[in-house]
């Protein structure tokens, strides 16, 4: 921000990315909030990868000083020396209930079941991060999730290895395709995608592919976000291009 309190220009992409997230929250809390209804302890969010925390700090801003809401926040990042910035800006703030780690998202566990998140966000957590965030969700029983994705190379690069045999198959429709790197990447992207929308609605959760925003203003990133129970609508939510996807999902509970 500017001294006189303006976004910065070369940040407003970041800025908008983050209120059209805080949007997603905010049309997901009714469904949350009544799920929780039962329970006596605050709401509970898990930020993976959440590197310098400008939607970590956002959420929270939101959630306490906004829409009044009692929560506990958790950002974990692999960055010690971010971590460490962000847990003395949380401090210097007077951010209560909000705490970073260090962590891989991929080892994180915590095993006390109070400590289960209600929703769990990422934004741009990149290539198998976004997965490894996903199945914590499941295996925690999470209410919502919202998860933007970044990178996607894992599909990528197993097709790269046998682009020859994939591309020059008589059988394969999709042989023309493999045949072109930027093609090829895009395809894994759809098939990343649909895995893990697979992967959530076989979990329970009902899964919608949608946009996040314009490419021109995140352009190979992705979002995506669920949530569990009965009337909380999920959707998963797919960007026009390849790259740039994103999912948000929001869910209505087990089948």
């Amino acid at each position: 921000m500017t001294p006189e309190g303006k976004v910065i220009n070369s940040r407003y992409d970041k800025f908008k990315q983050i209120n059209r997230f805080l949007e997603y929250i905010d049309d997901i809390l009714p469904s949350v909030m009544e799920q929780k209804k039962s329970e006596s302890h605050p709401l509970k969010i898990a930020d993976f990868g959440c590197g310098k925390s400008y939607l970590t700090f956002a959420v929270h801003y939101f959630l306490t000083q906004i829409k009044k809401i009692d929560c506990r926040i958790v950002g974990l990042d692999l960055k010690k020396d971010v971590i460490e910035h962000c847990n003395k800006l949380a401090k210097d703030f007077g951010c209560e209930g909000l705490i970073f780690k260090t962590g891989d998202i991929a080892e994180y566990s915590d095993s006390e079941p109070e400590n289960n998140p209600d929703i769990i966000i990422t934004l741009h957590a990149c290539d198998t991060a976004t997965d490894y965030a996903l199945k914590y969700a499941v295996e925690k029983n999470a209410k919502a999730i919202l998860s933007v994705p970044c990178c996607q190379h894992e599909i990528n690069q197993q097709l790269e290895k046998n682009k020859k045999l994939l591309s020059e198959s008589e059988a394969n429709v999709l042989a023309p395709v493999f045949k072109h790197g930027l093609l090829r990447e895009r395809v894994s992207a759809l098939l990343t995608d649909s895995l893990r929308a697979d992967y959530l609605e076989r979990c329970g959760y009902k899964v919608d592919v949608m946009e996040f925003i314009d490419m021109s203003h995140t352009p190979k990133k992705h979002s995506s976000s669920r949530s569990k129970k009965t009337e909380c609508k999920k959707y998963f939510r797919r960007q026009k291009s390849s790259r740039q996807r994103e999912y948000t999902r929001r869910q209505t509970g087990p089948y």
